[in-house]
């Protein structure tokens, strides 16, 4: 019974040592959380808009700071179903400046 809980506890130890990110790895999770919060924010102006239309910005900030985290949630699950159905969300270039 001892060597089974050593070798659970080795086993949990592996499965808690992760890899390092490579860059690549860093900015496509970047560009993923960017698209969620993009997303998020737009689908909740759009919402709010139309149950407020006489709502100031400042109320709009404050409903916002209440509402992100589960916006920038839902957001980030649509994101992730439709990187598996095969939609692949790409951050366009910025226009150079002249």
């Amino acid at each position: 019974m001892a060597e089974t809980k050593t070798t659970a506890a080795k086993a949990a130890a592996k499965e808690k040592t992760k890899t390092p990110l490579t860059p690549e790895q860093k900015a496509e999770r970047a560009a993923r959380r960017k698209a969620a919060k993009v997303i998020g924010f737009t689908t909740f102006r759009q919402e709010w808009r139309a149950a407020n239309p006489e709502g100031t910005k400042e109320q709009r900030k404050a409903a916002w700071d209440a509402a992100r985290k589960d916006a920038v949630r839902k957001a980030s699950r649509l994101v992730r179903s439709l990187e598996k159905g095969g939609v692949k969300l790409v951050q366009a270039e910025e226009p150079a400046k002249a």
